[in-house]
């Protein structure tokens, strides 16, 4: 295991604002050039439980990703036929109450942070806010370079008060 050193932590948050960056700038494809091959992301189903324990149903996800079908997705949202993007969302992520802890395996540390997207489409005057927490696996190389290995997203709602989750979080 790697010790967190001040050097980690500053990688980290560096990295964790520059990709929050790329995404409400809709740099899509430099913003997959931080993901690692081996990436998961995913987003847990939710549901109102009486136990904490009992909120997250084994198997049941929202979205789980690799890198191929991120691949896909953003393959898809070239085309015209990204009708839950099109026009694309205006957003500002915000991420903070971040905490870096060791993990298993040289250079991986599990990352917890929590998120705030504000999303605005096209004409409306509506808006969304979404606020979830995430626990992250990033690898954090020599050259302080960063890369994400895994993303798992909790949602705070059960029910989403969004359309669509075509936006990444």
């Amino acid at each position: 295991m790697s010790a967190i050193t001040p050097a980690v932590e500053f990688a980290v948050r560096q990295f964790l604002g520059r990709e929050a960056m790329l995404l409400d700038n809709g740099r899509l494809e430099d913003w997959v050039g931080l993901l690692d091959e081996v990436i998961l992301y995913e987003i847990p189903l939710r549901i109102s439980a009486r136990k904490r324990e009992d909120e997250f149903p084994k198997g049941a996800f929202r979205m789980h990703e690799d890198m191929a079908m991120i691949r896909k997705r953003l393959e898809r949202m070239g085309t015209n036929e990204n009708w839950a993007e099109d026009p694309a969302s205006r957003t500002v992520r915000t991420v903070g109450s971040i905490f870096v802890e060791e993990d298993e395996g040289d250079d991986i540390y599990r990352v917890h942070s929590a998120l705030t997207l504000y999303r605005q489409r096209a004409l409306d005057r509506a808006y969304e806010w979404i606020p979830a927490r995430r626990i992250d696996r990033i690898r954090v190389e020599a050259s302080g370079e960063c890369r994400l290995v895994r993303r798992t997203i909790i949602l705070a709602e059960t029910i989403l008060q969004t359309p669509n989750l075509a936006v990444f979080l």
